[in-house]
């Protein structure tokens, strides 16, 4: 549910179509994805998430798919769990 609300507030952010936004959605194509969107979805990750990122995290994030994946990756690193097998 913190993924879905998550997607759906990024939405509204960046002001894209739902249908339009899956894994390979290219972020930096959207002409609302700048520096002021990027404090925000570092605001949004802490809010769902409870996680501390910083800008520098993001600026690896090509897609959605990429954001999602270093969520994940730091959720499990936060909760003290390997992402490799």
């Amino acid at each position: 549910m913190r993924e879905h609300d998550f997607i759906a507030e990024l939405t509204d952010l960046l002001e894209v179509e739902p249908s339009e936004f899956n894994d390979t959605y290219v972020l930096e194509e959207n002409e609302n994805w700048d520096s002021l969107a990027h404090v925000s979805v570092v605001a949004m990750i802490d809010e769902h998430f409870g996680l501390s990122l910083e800008y520098r995290d993001l600026r690896h994030c090509k897609t959605l798919g990429e954001l999602l994946k270093l969520i994940e990756a730091k959720t499990a690193s936060h909760a003290g769990v390997s992402t490799t097998p």
